[in-house]
């Protein structure tokens, strides 16, 4: 089934999508491109499925997955191969590894779930874009070959030579699955944002919309030309607007949600108009031979775009500006022509391959251990990390954990399930330690202050404390409303967790609380009041206040809080530039403006004693994430366990001060020596 004016659509959606993502002004919404991408393959795919039932009176399963293997996999091979190998390069060698966990997911059909599950890790949130996050679009459509020829299959078989047309039947399926799928969209897109962008299932609706147009064919054949027109300009306009007016993340209203409706209503239209007897205008100018050669491209071109500009601006750094971004364009143009011209079209259209389903099927399963094994292997072809430094005084150190083993330096929480995930608000029993003990010890917080659960249970060990840890990832102290970027909605669990936690700590009565939450200058909060979501300085001012009042909830229970400062946030990934770094001091980064939030926020209150190990880190307004052989970061801002393993007799030695100036006072505590 060709149709020039869907060559010519295939070109405006590849257009806006690589215009998004190479930062075109005025163009964010690009990515909608890709919702047009699925209504024209729901369209096409159950086009030709129902021609060939029409014809044969069956649909050929074999026959159908072994042209989309030739279609889709040479393509898609090479450029994960190629992408694998300027990876181990190019990027950074830590980075090596994530990017070859996603070329795996890629290969195998699977990057929408792999980067759902990555943008709504809170740990993971740190991580460089991927240079194959685009597959995530071709993983939809792929899952949607392998389940889609199946229903249309079914209907056939069952409905053929009966009085109700398997056509009317698919139809009425079809529709059924797209109110559910656009109905759970908008449902979870309001709960858990990636997923409903990323996830099959929520996606599904704007592949099936395309679906019931090629179903409805007979009926659009009759569309009259006043008709195709007034759809063609309706559907453009909508399509340009979206461009123009959306945005994939940061916008008022979650994407998709129902604010799809928008572009996938627009390509249903634009596609329908073209269904008429003759094109109409806007398909007449579609049709133009360099939309035509555009869209011939589109599929290469579309693979290619998004490798060249993540690793092109790795590679080209600060030199990275307009110029170096429209080069790295017109340069994957020129892969997209060399892959069509010289693997695409060739293999696709190879007789031996033609002419059997089974050698067919056979190159794609070829293709995709090919694409698996490179993927797997390609990155860790480039340089290994470093494990030795130079001090800031000159002697060459060995790192204490290795760069390369930084990010799992810790104790994980979570696998115990002390550190509740994002969905959950019911506190466990997490008790260490001598629970018999007359000294009970609780640490309440964020990821931020399960970090510092390691030295807490080793001084528990050691001077026989009751420790009970009760963290949540991501979930302030503060009481605040906090908005969850990742999910692109309010954090209500944390808030429900914190009003449960405060009530048993009060409950429990223990001799102390440590309290320890991340200190971010882009955090932003919902307003109770008016609902208003506000900007991070506003925020920030929230924030303070709802520190004041957890921590005044304790004290006025007679409980003493020791808060744990935060320490300071890294610009970059300090493992990742150790790895290759000669010598410390390239590693080093100025002291952040924001500091002493904790400070601020609790002057005046009693009971109240601070753990602060900032000038370990920054003595001066340089800060530095080594100190003496022992590497303090894991990522940006969470310290590892090696390190914090340093601080055990300092939280002991505060500990039993606090106590000793149980009195209504605030201890005076000094910063913490230095480590060595």
């Amino acid at each position: 089934m060709y149709r020039t004016d869907i060559q010519g659509l295939r070109a405006l959606a590849v257009g806006t999508v690589v215009a998004c993502h190479a930062g075109v002004p005025g163009l964010a919404g690009g990515f909608i491109g890709v919702d047009l991408f699925f209504v024209i393959s729901g369209f096409l795919i159950t086009g030709l499925l129902l021609a060939e039932a029409e014809k044969d009176q069956r649909v050929s399963l074999l026959g159908f997955w072994a042209r989309r293997a030739r279609r889709i996999l040479p393509a898609s091979t090479v450029v994960l191969a190629a992408t694998g190998l300027a990876s181990a390069l190019i990027l950074p060698v830590l980075q090596r590894p994530t990017v070859s966990v996603d070329l795996v997911w890629s290969a195998l059909f699977g990057a929408n779930w792999r980067f759902a599950q990555q943008q709504t890790d809170y740990l993971a949130q740190d991580r460089a874009e991927s240079p194959v996050l685009h597959y995530w679009s071709l993983a939809v459509e792929e899952q949607f070959y392998l389940v889609w020829p199946l229903v249309v299959a079914v209907a056939v078989a069952v409905f053929a030579g009966r009085r109700v047309s398997a056509r009317l039947v698919l139809g009425v399926t079809t529709a059924l699955i797209v109110v559910a799928s656009f109905g759970y969209a908008v449902h979870l897109t309001a709960v858990n944002q990636p997923f409903a962008y990323f996830g099959t299932p929520a996606r599904a609706w704007q592949l099936g919309a395309g679906a019931l147009l090629a179903i409805a064919s007979p009926l659009l054949r009759k569309l009259r030309p006043v008709a195709t027109n007034s759809m063609a300009t309706l559907g453009l306009a909508g399509y340009m607007w979206s461009v123009v007016s959306l945005r994939e993340t940061g916008g008022t209203t979650p994407y998709p949600g129902w604010l799809a409706l928008v572009p996938t209503v627009a390509a249903v239209l634009l596609v329908a108009s073209g269904s008429g007897p003759r094109l109409p205008v806007v398909g007449r100018i579609l049709s133009v031979r360099p939309l035509q050669v555009i869209g011939d491209l589109s599929y290469a071109w579309y693979l290619w775009h998004f490798p060249f500009l993540v690793l092109g601006h790795v590679w080209f750094a600060d030199r990275a500006g307009p110029l170096v971004t429209t080069a790295l364009v017109v340069a994957s143009l020129g892969a997209a022509w060399l892959t069509f011209r010289y693997i695409e079209a060739p293999i696709r259209r190879l007789p031996t391959l033609v002419v059997s389903s089974r050698r067919s099927l056979q190159l794609g399963a070829a293709l995709v251990a090919c694409a698996v094994t490179t993927g797997a292997f390609a990155p860790s072809l480039g340089s290994n990390p470093t494990t030795t430094v130079a001090s800031e005084d000159g002697r060459v150190v060995t790192l204490r954990p290795a760069p390369a083993d930084a990010a799992g330096d810790a104790v994980s929480m979570r696998a115990t399930g002390c550190d509740l995930d994002f969905e959950e608000v019911e506190p466990p029993a997490c008790d260490f330690g001598q629970a018999d003990s007359d000294k009970r010890v609780i640490l309440l917080g964020d990821s931020h202050a399960a970090m510092m659960f390691p030295p807490l249970e080793r001084a528990a060990q050691k001077h026989g404390w009751w420790l009970t840890s009760w963290t949540k990832s991501a979930c302030p102290v503060a009481d605040v409303t906090k908005y969850d970027e990742s999910r692109a909605r309010e954090f209500r669990e944390c808030d429900e967790f914190r009003t449960k936690i405060l009530r048993r700590i009060i409950e429990a009565n223990p001799d102390v609380v440590f309290v320890a939450s991340a200190v971010t200058p882009d955090r932003r909060v919902i307003d109770r009041a008016s609902g208003e979501l506000l900007e991070p300085g506003p925020s920030r001012r929230l924030i303070q206040a709802g520190l004041r009042k957890s921590v005044r909830q304790l004290v006025a229970a007679g409980i003493q809080v020791i808060v744990m400062v935060d320490p300071p946030s890294a610009p970059f990934n300090p493992p990742a530039c150790l790895a290759e770094a000669e010598s410390v001091t390239e590693c080093e980064f100025p002291r952040p403006e924001l500091r002493n939030t904790e400070r601020r926020a609790l002057t005046g209150i009693g009971g109240v004693s601070f753990l602060d190990f900032t000038k370990q880190i920054c003595a001066t307004e340089t800060c530095t994430p080594v100190r003496g052989n022992i590497l303090m970061y894991r990522d940006t801002a969470h310290i590892t366990k090696t390190y914090a393993m340093t601080l055990t007799d300092r939280i002991a030695s505060l500990h039993d001060l606090v106590l000793l100036h149980d009195d209504g006072t605030t201890a005076a505590v000094a910063d913490p020596q230095p480590a060595h």
